[in-house]
């Protein structure tokens, strides 16, 4: 379903609106503090930033992590796996943010890395995706080069080693040859798997998607995510899909946060309280999500968030 507002926000207004927002109140309803809040920057395995702009959001979601000089040393290169995938401007929540995208690319620039690729298999033209989103314009801008998955010849074929069900795959080269991966989902509403998370984003590293819904695609999803772990994981949920996803356009929710986590799976577990059960009305459980259950099952990460060191921070 796609509510009609009573006035259409323009895409400066939204960008400019995402830092106002983010400065309030976060929830109608409060979400609780998981896990023991760590005191240190190598305590802390999931961190949640709030009130600030999307570039502060980030610094302070990295700050206890150890920053991104952790991840990205002087001279290496540096893959951004980004949600590119439709051709939707950025305040129906379908791409990435622009803004928080630029401050991604910026902060492995400053912490030293020689090139910055982006990279998606887009599911709607690439070149009008790119372009309506503003995240080419944005990912030149910042000085990073940005691709589509458009032809085999960016591929390599691979055996998924730890696979249940998938057992082989084209995956794109820069991302199993990275040195730094970085994966940067934005959570929605999804038809064929409930939701889109982090885990599901790496869908979009795969040259025959269509082959992994017809073989189990929640299982799908786990065994893609074995080929190529990435080192950090950026959820951009300053603003998300939940209706009529992925594509939309749907119903959007401002929740103002950004997440950073070295493990994918603690990283969807939380993201997936954000959207409720469709039968019960109550916020998603980590298990009830098929593809993170079995993420967790191949020992892709932590599925209990009472056992992830998790801090949250205010970024003003």
């Amino acid at each position: 379903m796609d509510p009609s507002p009573k006035k259409k926000l323009t895409r400066r207004q939204f960008l400019k609106g995402t830092a106002v927002m983010a400065t309030l109140p976060l929830f109608s309803k409060a979400l609780p503090f998981y896990g023991s809040l760590a005191h240190g920057a190598e305590e802390s395995d999931l961190v949640i930033a709030k009130n600030g702009s999307p570039s502060q959001l980030l610094q302070a979601a990295m700050a206890p992590l150890g920053g991104m000089g952790r991840f990205v040393k002087k001279g290496q290169r540096v893959v951004i796996k980004a949600n590119i995938a439709w051709a939707r401007t950025p305040e129906q929540a379908c791409t990435n943010n622009p803004d928080l995208f630029s401050a991604l690319i910026k902060m492995c620039y400053d912490a030293g890395a020689k090139r910055v690729a982006v990279w998606d298999h887009t599911c709607d033209s690439y070149q009008f995706c790119f372009s309506r989103s503003g995240l080419k314009e944005t990912a030149q801008k910042a000085g990073a080069e940005i691709f589509s998955g458009h032809g085999l010849n960016v591929y390599k074929t691979v055996e998924v080693q730890k696979g249940k069900k998938l057992k082989r795959a084209e995956v794109l080269r820069d991302v199993v040859d990275s040195e730094v991966f970085i994966n940067f989902p934005i959570p929605k509403h999804h038809f064929a798997t409930e939701l889109t998370l982090g885990l599901k984003n790496l869908i979009g590293i795969v040259w025959d998607m269509e082959q992994l819904h017809k073989i189990d695609l929640h299982q799908c999803i786990a065994d893609i995510n074995t080929v190529r772990k990435p080192d950090l994981v950026v959820v951009d949920a300053l603003r998300i899909l939940t209706t009529n996803g992925p594509k939309g356009p749907g119903k959007t929710e401002d929740i103002g946060e950004v997440i950073t986590s070295t493990d994918i799976v603690a990283a969807d577990a939380y993201a997936a309280t954000f959207f409720k059960q469709p039968k019960t009305g109550k916020p998603f459980k980590a298990e009830e999500v098929k593809f993170v259950k079995n993420a967790y099952d191949l020992g892709l990460g932590e599925i209990d968030l009472s056992k992830v060191r998790v801090k949250k921070v205010s970024a003003t």
